[in-house]
């Protein structure tokens, strides 16, 4: 009987997690290029260069990383559509960089391009 009801609470367990998103969803490995002698990634058929240093508070979900590297991390930029902005990172240092897509026009207060 108590087998039976810890297998119960588990499956419940479970299709709870499911329910609520509680599923990782596949990271993305995008590819870096270089563009006037600058670091540039690519993801699908978008273009990001490199815009400004962040505060690695300033991301958000992650959404990939780069040639392969788990490690070289990269996020959406606080609320901002991905497919205009990313932040790319190191867990190991304290900085982040803000990456634009390079067709985008439209920058957000506050931002000023240092590249």
């Amino acid at each position: 009987m108590k087998k039976a009801f810890a297998f119960i609470t588990v499956f419940i367990l479970t299709l709870s997690l499911a329910a609520c998103g509680g599923e990782k969803h596949e990271l993305a490995d995008m590819t870096s290029i270089s563009t006037d002698g600058k670091r540039a990634i690519v993801w699908e058929d978008r273009t990001y260069e490199i815009f400004c240093v962040v505060s690695k508070n300033d991301r958000g979900e992650q959404i990939g990383y780069v040639d392969g590297d788990t490690d070289d991390r990269v996020s959406e930029y606080k609320g901002y559509s991905s497919e205009e902005w990313l932040v790319n990172w190191l867990p190991t240092d304290g900085g982040a960089m803000l990456l634009k897509e390079q067709n985008v026009v439209d920058i957000p207060d506050g931002l000023e391009a240092e590249y």
